[in-house]
């Protein structure tokens, strides 16, 4: 097709993906170089010879089921409402190739996103569904994010829970039950039905359109009376595999810290990535880990050797692969556009509750 609609995104050259790589290797060696000098070159080497394989083992296995919860919980929420269900293969490949586009083409995740778009669009959805469902499993994603960050920062406000500053914990403890109050505000009944149909030109009521009806979406998929169990327990499984990567990064050179601690010090560090940074954020959130990490009272050189093992698995590991899918989503799009023909049923969001 010549449809724009249909037209497959802007591929990305070979110079730019070696331009982006070269740009993440240059910003992963300088910050490296700069906290090593910080921390101590030999400490750093002392923490590195420490480490431990099993550990390594530990942080590449639970990456790995990282991943796969990640791929399950994105099929369940294409699949709702009559979606289309999309075999494994594809829904890798399709997470792959997003990934890519988070990496290098766009900052803050807006070119995964893109391509996230696109290719739901060849597996026959409307521009309005695909819209929903993008928006939806990512704020899905990231409302049980803040789930157990906010759990989290509970148990460790316990004595039971250990030494963790009050300055980590009070902004989970206040924040998130502000944001999903008005998450559940804005999307409730009338009012959510009247913001989600809004059709006006103006690009922040079209905006504020589309993030209701993926509010919608993401409330659906939690709703008692219809649970979507596989994407609820696939996010879940997908964020404590990878803060569980962290901390067994970190047990790997030795560091004595518990996983609640990690699990809040990688939710404050993982708010870099909702900055506008280029690379995915690479740099920005390597930094803020190591400082939250020394806040807890990790040595400078075991919170940068630990971060940077974590990198590997949790950054360096996908990259490649993401970006290869990145360069074949064409030919994605069209093995989409055959498994999925349009249809009638590949519709819109439930009406909001």
């Amino acid at each position: 097709m010549t449809d724009p609609e249909h037209a497959a995104p802007q591929t990305v050259s070979r110079r730019t993906v070696v331009l982006g790589v070269a740009l993440v290797l240059v910003l992963a060696i300088g910050l490296v170089l700069l906290l090593g000098k910080a921390a101590g070159y030999r400490q750093v080497l002392e923490a590195l010879e420490r480490a431990s394989g099993p550990w390594l083992l530990a942080c590449l296995l639970l990456e790995l089921a990282s991943y796969a919860a990640y791929v399950i919980s994105l099929r369940a929420v294409v699949a709702m409402d009559g979606g289309p269900q999309l075999s494994p293969g594809s829904a890798t490949r399709m997470w792959l190739a997003s990934l890519g586009g988070t990496r290098i083409v766009s900052p803050g995740g807006v070119g995964g996103l893109a391509v996230l778009y696109w290719l739901l669009r060849r597996a026959g959805m409307t521009a309005g569904a695909a819209v929903s469902r993008v928006l939806g499993f990512n704020i899905l994603i990231f409302a049980l994010f803040g789930a157990w960050a906010f759990a989290t920062a509970l148990v460790l406000l316990m004595p039971i829970g250990g030494a963790v500053p009050l300055g980590l914990e009070l902004p989970w403890i206040i924040g998130i039950p502000l944001i999903a109050a008005a998450g559940l505000w804005i999307s409730q009944g009338e009012r959510g039905q009247r913001i989600a149909a809004d059709t006006s030109h103006g690009w922040l009521r079209r905006g504020l359109a589309a993030a209701v009806r993926g509010i919608v979406v993401a409330r659906a998929a939690v709703a008692p009376r219809n649970m979507n169990m596989p994407a609820i327990m696939g996010a879940i499984v997908y964020w404590v595999g990878d803060v569980a990567c962290l901390w067994a990064a970190l047990r790997a050179i030795g560091a004595e810290v518990s996983l609640a601690a990690v699990a809040l010090a990688y939710a404050t560090a993982y708010i870099a990535m909702l900055f506008p940074l280029p690379t995915g954020g690479y740099g920005a959130i390597d930094a803020a880990a190591t400082f939250t990490l020394t806040v807890l009272g990790i040595p400078l050189a075991e919170a940068v050797v630990g971060v940077v093992v974590w990198r590997v698995f949790n950054f360096w590991l996908p990259t490649i692969p993401g970006l290869i899918e990145l360069g074949r989503s064409a030919s994605l799009g069209r093995r989409l556009a055959q498994e999925h023909p349009p249809s009638a049923s590949l519709q819109r969001p439930p009406p909001p509750g």
